[in-house]
């Protein structure tokens, strides 16, 4: 077969003649949709994990600038 290497997924088919054919395009869009649903996939699943890793951790301290104590547990203001 000409056109491309040998082992190559998707060679191009050639004709009688000896003459690259055109490739298939219905094979190419489909090769490519599963690429994109795997990637699509991926990064949702990260997205998941990482969301997952947020609300399991402890919040960070909360600190307003030129203020000297820490902030109020509950939110509100010190006693």
């Amino acid at each position: 077969m000409k056109g491309r290497p040998a082992g190559h997924p998707n060679p191009i088919p050639s004709s009688e003649r000896g003459r690259v054919a055109a490739p298939d395009y219905r094979e190419l869009y489909l090769e490519m949709f599963r690429a994109s649903e795997a990637a699509i996939r991926l990064l949702t699943e990260a997205q998941a994990r990482a969301e997952e890793a947020y609300l399991a951790a402890e919040p960070p301290p909360l600190a307003l600038p030129g203020r000297e104590e820490p902030p109020h547990p509950t939110g509100g203001p010190p006693c």
